[in-house]
Order: structure tokens, then sequence, then C-alpha cells
């Protein structure tokens, strides 16, 4: 079922973006007959299996070699965008499949968080129920691989894998995509032209074109171009116009980090829910237990932020964000094992864990001007925000469902976490990152490290509107600290009570901060490229604001809603423009250490405010931190028009 909702929707969507069908028929695929054969052998295997063959060494070899021919086959149109992420989706089944005899395990409490029942997967051959007390189990009955993730919806009700969410998303970017090239049929008045050259048709560079640039110079350098008619423009000449995230879509360095990093935030969510749970059921005293835990992980973004930039500005980015990924799902999965040991252990780890994730964030940041082209990045880094906004919309009540289907072994959903990590870690070994010839190379010594980290203040401190850009986000984002700690202390004393709970409430508002992130974002990232950067991040840092202001004089909870909406879309003005600046004046060989060192500042005004807000809103109340926390960023943005470099930042 998620098979066939991934193609309809794919052929939807195509459809929406002004694809056409018949162009899914001349892709030009190779060895067609491999698809047959591996039809032919999957059938074999499943009629040998409800005969009692597929619990055979024979029946597995089946079902083996099943697999490798469609790996096979996708791998050998690796050029299509979306076929490699499917083949490493079929490697994963594979690997499910191969530990188990033939067999595909479904974990019994995915399939009753789903709505399933174990007589639902007797009558077939194919999957059986796992059923693990531990997690060394677990794990070594390929449960990781196997069929874990409940989709409790109707009409898509389903326990899907890590390796058939990685098919469907790649099955998902090739039709899209191949229904969308810019060299597919072209409807009427749905391309754009250079203008006419003195002999006709001028020619056109390759590429796509954006809507909107009909309008140029006619020949002979006098007045505006004028387009050409259909008839007139040769096919070849035609470019269909298209949305700037189909034309990123379509850089298979950025798909790759993006979903290896859509996947992982995904796993995120699960781990932080997963923690949360696992330290809460210690018993009395777990609140104060659960409080360190989460304080643990904000410290090094303080402390260490710097000299890990540092690091990262002489290290290879790409290995560093491989070995990140790998050291973190060996981190994750200790947690469990930690636990019964010591708290103090699982302290250490959450440290330990957010150390290696500040190599992780500047390596990728200084990553992406690598990968995309210069008017790409706003794009890139919408794309890339969205992404992880989008985790916090989703993935939050998703990791919920995940973790009660796993309470039996909680223990599991960090193996499941570190599972995102290693599948991260593995798209990232796929991208061809160019090599940065300015970045540091050669042995590195401590007082090496101590001039890098002092070279990248310095850069910042000169940087006039990159410095005055992190200085009014220090104050500006006093508001974020607010927001995380009184936010629930306003759905609890202020908000009208209603049929919902204040707790859902609570869950309500973030879920319209992150709603709004998204929705911003998208329309950010499509629209920025046409306006000055300044301004837009002026505005966003004025409009969070003032929301938040509005917030404090309103106990409705339908407008409150609202107005959280607005705070997540403004957040996204000032974050994507502020991010591709400082990718767009920040040198290569210094991308790591300003990055994090920016992140150390501005990560402790919100530590600051988030230690200072719950003691202040219970002396003047949730909403007077709210109008303070909001008066405080609107007047720091709008400290902005004063500041020239900043305002007329492009």
């Amino acid at each position: 079922m998620m098979f066939l909702s991934a193609i309809l929707l794919a052929l939807l969507v195509g459809a929406l973006l002004g694809g056409g069908f018949p162009r899914l028929a001349q892709l030009n695929l190779r060895w067609l007959p491999l698809l047959g054969l591996a039809l032919a052998f999957r059938i074999l295997a499943l009629t040998g299996g409800l005969q009692g063959f597929g619990n055979t060494l024979t029946g597995e070899a089946l079902l083996i070699f099943t697999y490798g021919i469609l790996f096979a086959w996708l791998w050998g149109n690796r050029e299509l965008p979306g076929l490699q992420i499917a083949a490493i989706g079929i490697v994963t089944n594979a690997a499910a499949i191969l530990l188990n005899g033939g067999r595909m395990p479904i974990w019994s409490g995915a399939l009753e968080a789903a709505g399933f029942s174990v007589a639902d997967v007797a009558r077939d051959g194919f999957h059986f129920v796992l059923q693990a007390d531990t997690v060394a189990e677990f794990v070594r009955r390929g449960g990781l691989l196997g069929d874990v993730i409940p989709i409790p919806l109707p009409l898509i009700r389903d326990v899907v894998s890590v390796g058939d969410v990685l098919l469907a998303l790649g099955i998902f970017a090739t039709i899209v995509l191949s229904m969308t090239r810019p060299d597919a049929p072209l409807r009427r008045a749905e391309f754009t032209t250079s203008g006419l050259s003195a002999a006709g048709v001028s020619s056109m560079n390759a590429g796509v074109a954006y809507a909107g640039t009909l309008a140029g110079t006619a020949p002979g350098g006098i007045g505006p171009a004028i387009p050409a008619p259909e008839s007139m423009v040769p096919e070849a000449q035609q470019v269909r116009r298209q949305s700037p995230y189909l034309r990123l879509a379509r850089n298979r360095n950025f798909v790759l980090l993006w979903i290896g990093q859509a996947i992982s935030f995904f796993g995120d969510r699960i781990h932080q829910v997963a923690l949360a749970g696992i330290v809460a059921s210690r018993g009395p005293g777990s609140e104060i237990e659960v409080g360190i835990t989460f304080a643990a992980t904000a410290v090094p973004n303080v402390v260490l932020g710097p000299l890990a930039g540092a690091l990262v500005d002489r290290w290879d980015r790409k290995r560093t964000m491989v070995a990140s990924d790998i050291a973190r799902a060996a981190l994750v999965l200790a947690v469990p094992f930690a636990i019964e040991v010591s708290i103090v252990l699982v302290y250490l780890i959450a440290f330990a864990l957010a150390t290696v994730s500040l190599l992780f964030r500047p390596a990728k940041t200084a990553v992406l001007p690598l990968v995309v082209d210069e008017d790409e990045l706003v794009t890139a880094n919408s794309a890339t925000t969205v992404s992880e906004t989008g985790a916090d919309l989703i993935g939050y009540p998703i990791a919920g469902v995940i973790v009660a289907a796993l309470s039996g072994i909680i223990g599991t959903a960090f193996v499941l976490d570190a599972g995102t990590y290693l599948i991260s870690a593995l798209l990232i070994v796929l991208m061809v990152i160019p090599h940065d010839p300015e970045q540091a190379t050669g042995p590195m010594k401590v007082h090496d490290v101590w001039r890098d980290i002092v070279d990248g203040w310095q850069f910042l401190r000169r940087q006039t509107e990159l410095f005055a850009n992190t200085l009014v986000s220090m104050v500006a984002q006093l508001v974020v600290g607010a927001e995380v700690v009184v936010s629930i202390l306003y759905a609890q004393h202020v908000l009208e009570p209603g049929s919902a709970d204040y707790l859902q409430v609570y869950g309500f508002l973030m879920a319209s901060v992150g709603l709004g992130s998204v929705v911003g974002g998208l329309l950010i990232g499509a629209v920025a490229s046409r306006f000055r950067k300044g301004p837009m991040i002026i505005a966003g840092y004025a409009g969070i604001g003032l929301a938040m202001m509005a917030v404090g004089f309103v106990d409705d909870t339908l407008l409150a809603l609202v107005l959280y909406f607005v705070i997540g879309a403004m957040n996204m003005l000032f974050l994507i423009p502020s991010i591709t600046l400082f990718q767009e004046r920040t040198p290569q060989r210094l991308m790591g250490r300003v990055i994090s060192t920016r992140q150390s500042l501005v990560f402790s005004s919100i530590a600051t405010s988030m230690a200072v807000s719950g003691w202040l809103a219970s002396v003047v109340g949730p909403s007077t931190v709210f109008v303070i926390a909001g008066g405080a960023c609107t007047l720091a943005g709008l400290a902005g028009l004063l500041v020239p470099a900043m305002r007329d930042a492009r």
C-alpha cells in the first residue's frame, strides 16, 4: 500500500507541477529484462513459501537473489534521480530477510500500534511476527531493518521498514523529476526564451529559466525583448519553467545530503521522546534527572562551539560528517545499557552526543555552498531548514507512536535512531564533494587550533554585516528562550480553558510554530532571491517580536494559534537569509569556525533567556514575559536599520 500511495502521489504532484505522463514512457531505462527476471524469482519464492519451501535455504536464496537483481537494475539506472536512494532501500530490506531465513520480520509492538493482529500475519508466508525480550535479541534478528514503523492511518494502514521508506522516497523522486524534466514536452506558453536575434531566434544557454525572464533587451539594446511565438522557437530551444526546488532536486549531491538529514532528523525525535521516557520512568526524583539530561545537551553549544568550528575547518568535511554520524549511532546505542549502570553515564552520553553534533553542523553548513550553485543557496538553506522543522511538526507525533509501540523494550527505540544515523552516513559517502582549495591542511598543533579560533572571531568582528547580524540575533533570540519555557505556563494559566487539556493546547501551539516555519520556509526559498537579505532579516526579527508581544495580550486559544503560526513564519524570514548571508560572505577556509562562533554566542543568549524566563514568569506572569521578550526582539530588529551594512545586505 505504501508503494502504491507513493506512486499515485508522485503522479499527482508531477501533474500539478506541469509534468507530462507521456514522458515517463520515454525514459531510457537499461536492463529491463532484469525486472522480469526478478519478478519471476519473486513469484517462485513466494509460491514455494506457501508450500513450506520458503523456510528452506533454497527459498532464502531465491529471495536474496531477487533483491540482488533489483539492486543491480536500480544501480544500473542510478543516473535517474531517486534510484540510488531506492537501491539503498533494497539493500536494507535484503539484509533483514537474509538474517531471518528468507522472511521479513514485523515487530509485534508496531503491528499492534498500526491496528493489526498476529492473525493478520499468520496467512502471510513472507512476513513473521518478531518478538524479542532484549535489545540484543532485537538487533540480532534484524529488527532494526525489519517492519518497525507503524502507520495507523485509514486507507494507508501499514507497518513498514526503513528500507520501504527509502524505496518510496526513491520512487516518488524518480517519477516527479522525470515528469518535470526541462526537456519534457511543453504546454502552450510554458517556455522561456532569451529574446530574438538578428537572424530570428537567438540561441539559449542550457539550463532552466525562471518564470518572468521573458523580459530582457531587444536586439540593438533598445526597448524590451518580444517573446517569440511558440511556433518560431525550435523545440530544442524551449525550456520548461521550473520551481527552484525542482532545479535543486536534480542536484544529486544535495538530494543525498537532504534525504540523509531528513531521516536522521526523524531519528532524533524518536531519540528525544525515548530518552525522556527512559529517564522519567526511573521513579521519584526523575523530573530533576530529565532536566539535567537535556541541560547536558545545551552546554557544548556554548562552551565548545568555536573549538568545533576550528577543527572542522581543518578536517575533511565529508569524512567529518560520516564519522560524526557513526559516532552518534554508537553513542545512542549505548544509552539503554548506560542507564542500567548509572544515570551519570546518561548525562555524559548526552553531553558527548551534543558535542559530536557540533562537529557535524558546521561541516554541513560549509559543504552546502560547494555542492549547489550560488543562486540556489537560499533555496537549499530553505529546504534544509524546512526538513528539520517538518520533523518537529510530523516527527514528534509519529515518534510518540513508535516509542509507545516499542515500550516493551524501549531500548529498541535507540537502536532505530542509531540506524537513521548510519543511513545518513551511507548517503553522505555516496556524495561527490568538490575539493576546497582554501581549506587548511597539514599537521595541527594546539596553538594552531587556538589561532584558528581567534581568526574566526576576528573575521566575524571585522565583517560589519555579519557581526551586526550576530549581535542583533543575541538580543532578538531572547524571545526563543522565553517561548520554550513560558509557552506551557501560558497555556496553563492564561488561555481560556476549553474542551482540550492545557497540555494538548501547548502541543497545538508548538505545532502551529512548526507549521508556520514549514510554510514560511517554502515560500521564502521560492521567492527570496528577488529581495535583498538585509531587509528580510530586519523584517523577520521585527515580525516575530511584534507577534510575540501580541501573544501577551491574547487569552483566546484560536487567536494564539494564529499568532504562533506567524512566529514560525517570521522565524524563517530572518533565519534563512542569515544562514545564506554567512555562507556567501565567509571564505570556505573559515566557514566552520565563524558559524560555530556565531552559534556559541547566540546559544548563550538563548540559554540565559531560558534560565531567567521561568523565574520571571513566576514574578510578573507569562503574558508580561512575552511582551518584554517580544519588545526586545522588535527593537533589536529595528536597530538593524541603523547599520547600513546590515540594512543594505544583498
